[in-house]
């Protein structure tokens, strides 16, 4: 017989590999991180299941449902094996109901040992809420702060590759924060799926003694940050990241090069819901400049007449920023800020692998 876990037993578990037999479209909405998608029902079966549930009852909502499955078992047993890897499976569906447990006692027929995770997906979504609710952050928080462009997450990027602790909010939400900011990603992520990750990474990154982030608002895309950690990016020692208006151009032009057709309809429907803060005339002249190709000119007008106003009321005065980093050169703006994190965080201790600067934390 298949054991069934709780939700902290199943994280703890050792050679796992979550298996999600939930349908495709609940699997996309959210789930546990590394979980993959083995779907006993595909979205339509799983419609087809649910109308006859709801006109002729559980009894013939059964029976339907092991027509649909019964020739899909072979390949269905044979897809967890191949995405299992010699890993443990522990399926879930979304209360820990029929779906999980069918595929459990399926996977136990054939004797493969097998776990099911108890009260499903549901039960983890309320741990993570629980566990969210009540987190204790032990890093104090150090902000980049910056125009758009100057390269806040550029230089993040450099310095988690060096083995600082960093915390990529943007990255996990699939989105920049801005009006703009869903371009480049391939999905947006919802707020349960970045809640789960959030943690996860938190889980990581929680006895380090600093915690790098990019200034963020409350809102970052279609998920909200949880009140700890934006009440701890507000209160955080703040560094500010300077650039030159052609400089940050380039840098902005570089990244979006590559823009297909979905891309421009995209930005051009951004620039659209700008109207009223812009004025369609300048509206017009963007959506012109973007379709001729002339980005550098295009990321200019967005940069003087859109990003740096908005930037610029929250900004803080000079003498309240801890450090200030000009950063045309992105590695020396790195180095300034290791420099600082070593003077002020005494307890990382710093080594060189590679010729690059890494963090180790203390025994």
């Amino acid at each position: 017989m298949f054991t069934d876990i709780d939700v902290k037993t199943a994280l703890a578990l050792k050679n796992k590999c979550f298996i999600d037999v939930r349908s495709p479209a609940e699997f996309a909405e959210g789930t546990i991180p590394g979980a993959v998608n083995v779907p006993l029902f595909d979205d339509s079966e799983r419609r087809f299941i649910g109308i006859t549930y709801k006109q002729k009852g559980v009894s013939q909502a059964k029976l339907d449902g092991l027509k649909v499955v019964a020739p899909k078992l072979p390949a269905l047993v044979a897809a967890i094996l191949e995405r299992c890897q010699g890993k443990k499976p522990v399926t879930f569906c979304w209360r820990g109901g029929m779906r999980s447990r069918a595929v459990a006692s399926v996977l136990e027929l054939v004797g493969i040992e097998t776990f099911r995770l108890e009260g499903g997906y549901k039960a983890f979504r309320r741990f993570i809420l629980a566990e969210l609710a009540a987190y204790k952050l032990v890093p104090e928080v150090v902000v980049l702060d910056g125009l758009t462009g100057v390269g806040k997450t550029l230089i993040l990027q450099k310095l988690s590759s060096c083995g600082h602790p960093v915390l990529d909010l943007e990255g996990l939400a699939g989105h920049r924060g801005s009006v703009f900011g869903g371009l480049g990603f391939k999905e947006q992520r919802g707020q349960k799926m970045f809640d789960a990750l959030l943690w996860e990474q938190l889980q990581e990154l929680n006895s380090f003694p600093y915690l790098l982030v990019e200034g963020e608002s409350k809102r970052i895309g279609r998920v909200l940050l949880p009140d700890f950690l934006y009440a701890a990016i507000q209160t955080g020692k703040r560094i500010k990241v300077e650039a030159a208006l052609p400089v940050r151009v380039g840098r902005i032009v570089r990244e979006y090069t590559n823009m297909g057709e979905a891309e421009i309809e995209e930005t051009e429907a951004a620039l659209d819901r700008l109207a009223k803060r812009l004025g369609k005339r300048l509206v017009a002249e963007l959506k012109l400049l973007l379709q001729g190709g002339n980005l550098r000119a295009f990321v200019e007008i967005l940069l003087r007449e859109y990003y740096d106003p908005l930037y610029r009321k929250s900004q803080l005065p000079e003498q309240d920023y801890e450090l200030i980093v000009q950063a045309e050169d992105l590695e020396a703006a790195v180095f300034q800020i290791e420099h600082y994190l070593r003077s002020h965080y005494p307890v990382g201790k710093f080594q060189l692998a590679n010729g690059l600067p890494q963090v180790t934390r203390s025994p």
